[in-house]
């Protein structure tokens, strides 16, 4: 069982006040706070805390860390993009009908990914959203 303590005394001067989660199951000790010779995070063998006093803390042990990858995937049509530019250019030219209005409403989330920035369709100019339908969209690879 993991306990955690603060010690409150020590031979060495830089334990004290230090806080750690101690495993008596593997001897080990694993350093949460300590204001010199130890790092946050670093596990060292019990022993090499020698003898100390301490008083017990109500510390819950770190989350188990497990690598991982975050993947955000957008499928989307060339059309879908095009139809969004086109009721947005009707609408900056004043020709603008309901549904033109509409379909901005629709894809006013709609994000791309540009120069590894995440950033909403409807917020690029004309001239940059033309420029992402022409990167992003080939008629063969």
């Amino acid at each position: 069982m993991v306990k955690g303590i603060q010690i409150t005394q020590s031979a060495n001067p830089n334990l004290v006040n230090s806080i750690w989660l101690i495993d008596d199951a593997s001897e080990q000790a694993r350093c949460l706070a300590a204001a010199s010779q130890y790092e946050a995070d670093q596990v060292v063998a019990l022993a090499e805390l020698g003898e100390y006093e301490s008083r017990e803390l109500n510390v819950q042990a770190p989350p188990v860390r497990e690598g991982g990858q975050h993947l955000n995937v957008n499928v989307l049509k060339r059309e879908t993009l095009e139809k969004v530019m086109q009721a947005r250019e009707r609408i900056e030219a004043g020709e603008a009908s309901n549904d033109d209005y509409n379909v901005l409403s629709e894809n006013a989330q709609l994000t791309i990914r540009v120069s590894g920035y995440a950033v909403r369709f409807n917020s690029l100019t004309l001239e940059q959203q033309k420029d992402v339908i022409t990167r992003t969209f080939t008629q063969s690879l």
